[in-house]
């Protein structure tokens, strides 16, 4: 993917000097306004209703209320995980803004607004006021260049119902802190996309770093802020070791050598709690402060930390906890309240002509179809004695009834209060004994049965149900169920996925029941993160944190004269002209997430949207402004390289998908943009990519390099016009005449390469060891050609290595594909097989005709054709050779043209030519490789036939079993009929 960067609206100078005479590039689509400078105050650091807004002004003003959060030093804090970055620079929604008001299903009811909802609606879902539907024609928001993207551009009137990415949902802690590799080193195409989008998983931060540990805590009181709590703790810091390590493991530039060396540092880990306000969890390294700890105090210490990570605090309000444990308990139990692991939800029964909340609740007894999707659903438990989780059921007396459906879902305990196992009362229309549970449900399923009314919240009077989940069965108990779904969420209530397909209609398979459990957690999360639910969660924090500040903190230490007298002027010492000492932050220092203050330009909408870049040893993130919503994310090991152009920063990952950005900066100055660059070459295995421009007399002459299908560079013609200018074996081309190779397809890319005799390339240099550059650890990854069919890391890792580095695919070339892989080219196969065929019969003196590779070469108008004892090299740019001889071959590779300086044919020059002897050698292997192909398939053929015939007997054997069942169950029925006869 690309990322452009610009510093303060000015292009920053092109790095990417082309040949003069070059043809001109053509550049990305962006909006109009692009390069406009950034100094206009139109939008607010802080939410302001409008979840949309693009504006990139870091100041603003919402109703009148400015808020002026932001970090003052942000290439010096790094932080811990996506909400202390968003709450560092006042992201999100701020609890005390928000107004009380009726929600939930009551208020679509509510007579004080006017919004009649989105107008989506279909057989399952009517549209609602105050509620937004999701029906499966909602669009994912692709920020990226790719090839989703290239032609996407979705109405801005849309934005508030599409869904994110999977990995952009799936964000949230940015530095590892367990030491634990989950894996995952494959492209975003491949990674799974049921995903639950996860809470404030930062939250055990503290418990990991600072529970048991010397450590230090400051509680106090602000008139202004409210309650806050600052725990700090200093430790040891690997980074540099690490960091270098993966460098070197994964061909990084060599520019990272100085953080190779293994170097132990000190940083200082913080927490700052706010009041209301999302706790803030980052690091500093302790060569970033003015003065070595050791030759001060504590105190002033934390007040240089402080004035670091959040200025606005003011330190004379802070004091020292007591040395208790109740406070690391209590400080944790606070940390960790966002998150949830047990749910409860709602199962209502709407039966044919049925949409009413009172007709749901009165359908005394379940139906067939119902029984189904409930077994479907989770495992039916009988609730006496039931030792897990209850959901607020009665486990002991049988009042809440006798069973319910309990599912366990990757850690998450999900308790079903189903309408037909709660208790029934039948004089009472109300039914608040199921009510009075399936009521205060955040989120409710309802099962549709075929012919039954559309639902719409409005039938439905609570404030606690936000999310209804509406699934209609077709075709009930039988071989052909399917379940058609559709999802209604109040406006308060951000989107969450995973997403509904198109046409919304799922198969009755695990697929889908991951999917749907998927879904029910995530909606209940989200209704967690709604202003209702946020609001009474920050309320909750605000007044633990006022517990702390006033029931467990100490008098200040004895600091001597000078703290004392400091204290006394209610400041610090330090003079005002010694602020500014902190030295350079050294960008491969932290582990943590480093920010810088962008524009990026959104390829969903084509426009312009203005974000918080933060990036860790592990992740790049993008945080829209204001919502503090991951727009974007990928791991910083897909990130292959970057240009710096005259339009900004261009940023290649994955697939060479591509994103574009510029950094805002008030100084207008490149200092940001050099830091950026600093550390992506600290962080990434990628290098800055560099252009060259392709000459030839004619388009009949030929280019003289082969392509794989992602751009890569597999092999270099000696002294043809590719060689000459510079292009290398390994190479990854990302750009053709200004275009993406991500978002071209073999033919694009070949008329392309026929038509022109002047082509500008932008391409990224081999890795150290000669392997080209991938954000895929997968050569043959099939979302290259569109197919996104997800791979576990498990399965990955079990399939042979030798077919996923390049080194072999350039150094054994004459070696056999093994069965069932592809091979790695433009051409298929069969494409090898039929080449390898021809080469064998040129090298035995026969003619055969035109493989295969010299077809597609000359309908491409390109020389095809490849070396002696070498298969073809899939989409030939190489030189034709005008005779098909074993002696053409020999004289061109024993007599090259000279001085001998063969950069990217070094493995021709292997092979030793020292007689005929070798040369039949070579014919040999190759027919011998042939031959053991051949035998190879014979032997599966065999296998194959073998297993058919078995399969044929098993299949008889049962038919003959199954027919005598039959016999048998005939008989008895026979012989039962004959009785009765008797009896009667």
């Amino acid at each position: 993917s690309v990322i452009a960067v610009m510093i303060g609206g000015k292009g920053s100078a092109d790095v990417l000097n082309a040949a003069s005479g070059a043809p001109s590039s053509a550049p990305l689509s962006a909006p109009s306004d692009y390069g406009d400078k950034i100094n206009s105050k139109a939008s607010t650091s802080m939410i302001s209703g409008d979840f949309t807004s693009t504006a990139s002004d870091p100041d603003g003003r919402d109703d009148g209320r400015v808020h002026e959060w932001r970090p003052p030093y942000p290439r010096l804090c790094a932080y811990h995980d996506v909400n202390s970055l968003g709450a560092a620079w006042s992201l999100g929604l701020c609890p005390s803004w928000v107004e009380m008001r009726p929600t939930g299903a009551s208020q679509a009811q509510s007579p004080t607004d006017d919004d009649n909802g989105d107008g989506k609606q279909n057989d399952l879902l009517t549209s609602c006021p105050n509620f937004r539907n999701e029906i499966g024609c909602e669009p994912i928001r692709r920020v990226a260049l790719s090839r989703q993207t290239k032609e996407l551009v979705v109405d801005a009137a849309e934005v508030e119902g599409w869904q994110r990415e999977h990995t952009a949902a799936e964000a949230g802690v940015l530095e590892d802190v367990s030491n634990v590799y989950l894996g995952g080193r494959l492209c975003a195409a491949r990674q799974p996309k049921n995903v639950i989008e996860p809470q404030d998983l930062g939250g055990y931060y503290y418990r990991h770093c600072f529970a048991g540990r010397p450590h230090i805590e400051y509680f106090g009181m602000d008139d202004e802020l409210g309650p806050i709590a600052v725990s700090i703790v200093k430790e040891s810091d690997d980074s540099h070791s690490q960091v270098g390590e993966r460098k070197r493991k994964s061909g990084g530039s060599s520019s990272g050598d100085k953080s190779a060396v293994p170097v132990t540092s000190m940083i200082y880990r913080m927490v700052i709690r706010i009041s209301e306000l999302k706790p803030i969890r980052l690091a500093i390294p302790e060569e970033m402060l003015s003065e070595p700890a050791e030759t001060r105090s504590t105190r002033a210490l934390m007040r240089e930390l402080i004035e670091l990570t959040c200025p606005r605090i003011p330190f004379s309000c802070l004091r020292p906890a007591l040395q208790s444990h109740k406070i690391e308990e209590m400080l944790m139990k606070m940390d960790e309240q966002p998150m949830y692991t047990r749910y409860k939800i709602g199962v209502l029964l709407c039966m044919r002509e049925q949409s009413t909340e009172e007709q749901m609740y009165n359908n005394e007894f379940s139906t067939p179809a119902f029984e189904e999707f409930l077994d479907f659903l989770g495992s039916r438990v009988r609730l006496k004695g039931f030792d897990a989780y209850k959901g607020g059921l009665d486990t002991r007396g049988d009042t809440t009834g006798t069973h319910s459906v309990y599912v366990e879902y990757q850690a998450h305990d999900v308790m079903f209060h189903v309408s037909t196992l709660l208790p029934y009362t039948s004089n009472n229309r109300q039914q608040l004994s199921r009510k009075r549970h399936i009521g205060n449900d955040m989120v409710t399923v309802i099962f549709q049965e075929p012919g039954a009314l559309p639902f719409s919240p409005l039938a439905v009077r609570s404030h606690f149900q936000h999310v209804f989940i509406i699934v209609r069965v077709n075709e009930a108990c039988s071989e052909n169920t399917t379940y058609s779904v559709a999802v209604s969420r109040s406006k308060d209530v951000p989107s969450f996925g995973p997403p509904l397909p198109p046409g919304a209609t799922f198969t009755k398979c695990a697929d889908f029941h991951d999917w749907l459990l998927t879904k029910i957690i995530n909606a209940e999360n989200a209704v967690h993160r709604s202003k209702k639910f946020a609001t009474m969660a920050a309320r909750t924090r605000r007044e633990a944190l006022r517990d702390l500040a006033e029931n467990y903190v100490g008098p200040h230490a004895n600091d001597g004269a000078a703290r004392i007298a400091s204290r006394l002027l209610g400041g610090s010492v330090k003079r005002k002209g010694d602020k500014g000492v902190h030295k350079k932050p050294a960008m491969a220092s932290t582990r943590g997430a480093l920010s810088w203050l962008v524009d990026v330009h959104d390829h969903s909408l084509n426009t312009r949207v203005s974000c918080v870049l933060g990036l860790s040893a592990d992740a790049l993130i993008l945080l829209e402004r204001p919502s503090g919503a991951c727009i974007f994310c990928t791991p910083t090991h897909s990130i292959i390289g970057w240009a710096n152009t005259e339009m900004g920063l261009r940023l290649y990952y994955d697939h060479s998908d591509s994103m574009l950005l510029r950094c805002v900066t008030e100084s207008g100055t490149d200092e940001e943009l050099s830091q950026l660059l600093e550390r992506l070459q600290a962080v990434t295995k990628g290098d800055e990519a560099k252009e060259v421009v392709l000459r030839r007399p004619s388009t009949a002459h030929p280019w003289g390099f082969h392509l794989h299908d992602e751009g890569v560079v597999t092999d270099v013609e000696m002294y043809q016009t590719a060689w000459k200018a510079g292009l290398r074996q390994g190479s990854r081309i990302v750009e053709v005449e200004g275009q993406n190779v991500a978002t071209l397809s073999i033919e694009d890319l070949a008329v392309i390469v026929r038509e022109r005799d002047c082509m500008r390339l932008l391409l990224l240099s081999p890795a150290p060891d000669g392997s080209p550059r991938r954000g895929c650890e997968d050569p043959n990854c099939p979302a290259v050609k569109g197919n996104e069919q997800m791979l576990t890391p498990d399965a990955f890792a079990k399939q042979p290595l030798t077919h996923f580095t390049y080194q072999e695919m350039f150094r054994l070339r004459n070696r056999e594909y093994s069965q069932g892989s592809s091979s790695g080219s433009f051409e298929e196969r069969s494409s090898y097989r039929e080449s390898t065929s021809a080469s064998k019969n040129n090298l035995c003196g026969t003619n055969s005709g035109p493989t295969l590779s010299s077809r597609v070469a000359a309908t491409f108008g390109i020389g095809g054709g490849g070396a002696c004892g070498l298969p073809p090299r899939g989409f030939g740019l190489g030189a034709a050779h005008s005779s098909a001889s074993v002696h053409d071959h020999i004289c061109t590779l024993l007599n090259p043209p000279k001085p001998l300086n063969r950069a990217l044919s070094d493995e021709l020059l292997r092979l030793s030519f020292s007689g005929n002897d070798t040369l039949f050698g070579t014919a040999r292997s190759a027919r011998e490789s042939i031959s053991s192909e051949l035998a190879h398939c014979q032997v599966v053929i065999s296998q194959l036939m073998e297993d058919k015939r078995q399969l044929e007997n098993s299949v008889q054997k049962l038919t003959d079993e199954l027919a005598m069942e039959r016999k048998a169950h005939d008989d008895t029925r026979a012989e039962l009929d004959r009785l009765k006869a008797v009896d009667s």
